[in-house]
């Protein structure tokens, strides 16, 4: 087996996405009521259902406690 001689670690991102926030569920939320906390217009709750589609399985189903990530 050959020796690694050189690694070309100098990655660039032409243009980075912007830092996403986070947010602990509290009893009675939904995410509309958290779109409009966040963006100001609840409808925009399918933003947060997606950036979290791992974590949940349906829009409707948040347990308090969860940590969500929030897209600028």
């Amino acid at each position: 087996m050959g020796l690694i001689q050189c690694v070309k670690d100098q990655l660039q991102v032409v243009q980075p996405a912007p830092e996403a926030r986070f947010y602990t569920v509290k009893r009675g939320d939904t995410l509309s009521k958290i779109a409009h906390a966040h963006y100001g217009n609840a409808n925009q709750y399918p933003r947060i259902f997606a950036a979290n589609r791992p974590l949940l399985r349906d829009p409707d189903e948040l347990y308090q406690g969860q940590t969500l990530r929030i897209p600028r």
